[in-house]
């Protein structure tokens, strides 16, 4: 699907400098919108007033009142002329309910709500995506009366698996209309909504206003108003506060405007996601304008989906006078959205196979090293091999709690922190019980995956962001000393095996390994002393007897590619200074990436920051010309990679490279141990889990080094 997005941005980018009080945009309380039934007060009982108590609505938060609600709107719209259906003042608890018509001899129903509404919490009585409450098919309908839906979506929320799962089923949605025409909604509140708080699907002339909506900023899914394949809707004078966008504009809409409304926390206002199905209808005519966003993590976005199997348009959209306070992302355009752990970080019409990488016919590639399971298995039964890995992630997850407690760019981050910790321990037991569940069946990539994706999901972007600027800035200032060290040594082959002593030594700052991370918060550790007292058996190995001694020839490349991995002694000692031979002895050197942090992974924009504070004044490396020093993306976002996923622009730098290299133990042995390649290639890592070095027949840190030599 192409989009055709012609917008107009009419914010007021100024705002954004200023933490007070902004013009514009004001949005009153709701105080004074409190009028209640007074409108209808000593009005004659008469056939068109309907009160739920005369039908055996008890009130009393316990009982379930909704049959008494079914049976008094099913005499509402069975009746004529004007009709008011009133829920009293107390406290109801309801279970999904349909107010359905049509109405055919109302000209007008009323639906006067002062009461406190509860949801059921019992998830079985909900269909998949219904509404809790639910108006279908109704003429003239009227919402209004000062009271509260209460989803109860607490309760609900850690059964929301469809940031995990693309067929997840759908929670309910607090208030829904389909194909309503001439509604009004005015003075409710909508608070916990287990899904959407307030739906639109096909309805036309809609006004909603003086709206109350609120839930926590990380409750997922918890959109406050959506609206799809609708037409002349008017939303004004709001108050939202809830965890995902405050209101959502979907597919099929037209003539829909927005103003006057306060939004945050949440995801602000967005158009889309667009393009996820085929036959989706154009977005056209939409106004926002005159609306606040404060403390939100986006302002204003229009998501859309790549690689759509439809076509559709989103036109002639005006965007006015948007104040926003402490917003993250001002304006987006994401025109590759997928919100799934399943996606990476490119669009899969961004993303190809590795050009080095034998074909599949050809080296039957399995990113993975071990075997989690074979065809034998039972799809519906956790292998012992799986179970033994999701238990060594759960062992992780009090390091990361750790950290995360401690992330000063998150909002409560400790009770963040302790949602992170029960949601990620929740979908390692649905894995336990059902291994094709969330994406499954679970390997070390998908493990990696939904932990991010948990992390991410509460606002943790890079919780080991401090310790990775900390080393960094350390491991910088030994840099030159550790490259003089290296080109004091004459002999060939005893300067390229201290070179790799470094990279070992390199490997200890891994806060990935909970018994590394242990030793390190602790002792802290020397990169000098690693480097000394690092004990290599490296002499009985063919492959780097013959590196060694014909290393001129082997390393003489004309493009070498190096997933590199950790920030810090990695990267800087280790990576660095063997890159920076390789450059020495004429190899053009491209030095991949990841997109976006993972554990202390080094990223794209940290190794372009890195490697500019390691050049001198004449953008040279301790004098070694740095022109054939590239840096790419890898498009990925784990200390893992899959090779058959891989940035466009990393597999044109790579397409005629003769060297590649794999370092670190995620990269280079719990995936791609095993991977055959069109050049020569070198896989390098310290094993660090206990359960890869049972598998390789290993020890705990022992080193790994795997030269494969294409001979032609």
């Amino acid at each position: 699907m192409n989009l055709d997005i012609r917008t107009k941005f009419l914010l007021l980018l100024s705002s954004f400098c200023f933490d007070g009080v902004f013009a514009g945009g004001r949005t009153e309380g709701f105080e004074q919108y409190g009028r209640g039934l007074s409108h209808y007060r000593g009005r004659t009982r008469s056939s068109h007033f309907f009160d739920v108590q005369r039908y055996g609505a008890r009130a009393d938060g316990l009982t379930d009142d909704s049959k008494a609600f079914r049976a008094a709107w099913k005499e509402a719209c069975e009746a004529k002329g004007e009709v008011d259906l009133v829920i009293p003042k107390g406290t109801y608890l309801v279970g999904p309910v349909k107010f359905a018509g049509p109405c055919q001899n109302v000209s007008k129903i009323t639906v006067h709500v002062k009461g406190y509404l509860k949801a059921t919490t019992n998830l079985s009585k909900y269909g998949d995506g219904s509404g809790w409450v639910e108006f279908r098919w109704v003429e003239g309908l009227t919402l209004t009366g000062g009271g509260t839906f209460d989803g109860q979506g607490a309760k609900a929320w850690p059964y929301n698996r469809c940031s995990t799962d693309l067929n997840c089923k759908l929670l309910p949605t607090n208030v829904k209309f389909v194909a309503t025409n001439r509604t009004v909604v005015r003075s409710i509140t909508s608070v916990n909504s287990k899904f959407f708080h307030i739906a639109l699907v096909e309805c036309m002339n809609f006004k909603g206003s003086k709206i109350k909506i609120s839930a926590p900023a990380d409750s997922p899914n918890t959109d406050g108003i959506h609206i799809q394949r609708s037409s002349s809707v008017l939303f004004s004078q709001s108050l939202i506060g809830t965890g995902d966008d405050c209101i959502s504009i979907g597919q099929g809409n037209t003539q829909v405007t927005v103003t006057s409304i306060s939004c945050g926390p949440g995801h602000g206002i967005s158009v889309g996601s667009l393009g996820r199905y085929r036959d989706e209808g154009d977005v056209s005519g939409l106004v926002v304008r005159d609306c606040t966003m404060r403390a939100t993590t986006n302002g204003i976005r229009i998501k859309t989906w790549a690689n759509s199997p439809g076509r559709s348009a989103a036109t002639n959209m005006t965007f006015e006078n948007i104040n926003m306070n402490n917003v993250t992302n001002p304006i987006i355009i994401d025109q590759a959205y997928c919100p799934f752990t399943s996606c990476t970080p490119k669009s899969d019409s961004e993303i190809v196979a590795f050009p080095l990488l034998k074909t599949l016919t050809e080296s039957n590639y399995r990113a993975c090293t071990i075997p989690y399971r074979f065809p034998s298995d039972n799809p519906r039964k956790a292998t012992p091999t799986e179970i033994a890995w999701i238990d060594l992630f759960r062992k992780s997850i009090p390091s990361f709690k750790k950290r995360a407690e401690s992330d000063a760019n998150v909002a409560d981050a400790p009770t963040k922190a302790e949602k992170f910790a029960q949601r990620y321990a929740e979908i390692l037991d649905d894995l336990k019980k059902d291994p094709e569940s969330h994406g499954g069946p679970p390997d070390c990539i998908l493990l990696c995956r939904l932990r991010e994706q948990v992390l991410r999901e509460l606002g943790f972007r890079d919780i080991f962001k401090k310790v990775k600027d900390k080393e960094n800035a350390k491991t910088i200032s030994l840099f030159q000393d550790v490259v003089r060290l290296n080109d004091n040594i004459e002999d060939e082959g005893q300067r390229l095996e201290n070179l790799v002593r470094g990279i070992f030594a390199g490997y200890i700052f891994d806060l990935g390994s909970a018994q590394l991370a242990e030793v390190f918060s602790r002792d802290g550790m020397p990169f000098w002393l690693v480097v000394k007292t690092l004990f290599l058996d490296l002499g009985s190995s063919m492959t780097w007897t013959l590196l060694k001694q014909s290393g001129a020839r082997n390393l003489g490349k004309r493009q070498a590619v190096i997933f590199v991995d950790n920030s810090g002694a990695d990267v800087i000692l280790g990576i660095m200074p063997f890159a920076r031979e390789l450059l020495r002895r004429g190899t053009q050197v491209v030095l991949a990436a990841n997109d976006l942090p993972s554990i202390n992974g080094v990223t794209y924009p940290e190794l372009v920051e890195i490697v500019s504070k390691l050049k001198d004044e004449n953008g040279k490396l301790l004098g070694v010309d740095t022109s054939n020093l590239l840096i790419a993306s890898s498009g990925n976002d784990l200390l893992v990679i899959d090779l058959t996923r891989v940035s466009q622009e990393l597999a044109y730098l790579a397409s005629d490279a003769d060297l590649v290299i794999l370092e670190g133990m995620g990269r280079g042995i719990e995936t791609n141990l095993y991977a055959q390649f069109k050049c020569d290639s070198l896989k390098i890592g310290m094993v660090k889990h206990p359960e890869v070095a049972q598998f390789l027949g290993g020890r705990l840190y022992d080193c790994v080094f795997k030269y494969n030599e294409v001979l032609g």
